[in-house]
């Protein structure tokens, strides 16, 4: 699957604000159908919005907790017997709390990895599908993100399931492309969740990481164009996108 998204059906997670909302968005203004999860209570109101901007019958409300398999399994079924198909799928939920990480890594990294096998069971065998999955620069950098060890964790996890999954899915034959995309710092609710912790560090780890990253952040529109290059163009499978707002995108080689 490659090219237009017009007509096709996606699934996005975290989908109530943030990089979420800015590539529903970018989906819907495609002519993509929308699944939109999240446990927020905003969702209701974010798809009533984008409903009455694209079509109440091209948004799909689904009030999911993604770290709940079978909640989350529920949601993608939803999708494709609400829309007929599931051809784009954007793992994209995420939070930030280091003190429970263990519900961290259920969010960041298992509802990917769940959110991954449930896409391949419902993609067309024929036609394919195309995953994206957000991960983060503290996957490629752990060592600069010294004050989110446990979400640097799940972000490289990310990084690591997208390059081996693509492998097994080609070697199998499966016609799904899988991608990842980087972000550095991005304004949404979880970087003001991730600045709280970072201020509130001893001094010497606020020096170190002051040191080595960019305190500037980018808007998640512009994170939402890199995912679509991801789902539109057919020879990135496997892709590594990184974003920064002193670079802009760069791939990242093996």
């Amino acid at each position: 699957m490659s090219g237009r998204v017009s007509g096709l059906v996606a699934l996005v997670t975290g989908a109530a604000s943030g990089i979420g909302l800015a590539t529903s968005r970018h989906l819907l203004k495609s002519g993509a159908k929308v699944g939109a999860i999240d446990i927020s209570t905003n969702l209701k109101s974010t798809c009533d919005t984008l409903g009455k901007e694209f079509g109440s019958s091209n948004i799909a409300y689904l009030p999911c907790d993604v770290s709940d398999d079978d909640a989350l399994k529920s949601a993608f079924k939803e999708t494709k017997e609400q829309f007929g198909s599931l051809d784009i799928v954007v793992n994209n939920a995420g939070i930030f709390d280091e003190d429970n990480w263990g519900k961290l890594l259920k969010v960041n990294l298992q509802s990917v990895i769940s959110g991954t096998y449930n896409a391949m069971e419902l993609m067309s065998p024929d036609k394919g599908g195309v995953i994206v999955n957000t991960s983060s620069i503290a996957g490629l950098r752990p060592g600069t993100h010294l004050f989110c060890p446990a979400y640097s964790a799940a972000k490289s996890g990310i990084i690591a399931f997208t390059k081996a999954m693509k492998n097994n899915l080609e070697l199998r034959g499966i016609k799904i492309r899988i991608n990842s995309i980087c972000p550095a710092g991005v304004e949404t609710p979880l970087v003001l969740e991730a600045a709280k912790l970072f201020y509130s560090m001893p001094q010497p780890i606020i020096d170190a990481v002051t040191a080595s990253s960019s305190t500037e952040v980018m808007k998640p529109e512009f994170i939402a164009e890199g995912i679509m290059e991801l789902i539109t163009d057919a020879s990135k499978n496997g892709a590594i996108l990184m974003a920064e707002p002193d670079k802009g995108f760069t791939y990242v080689e093996e």
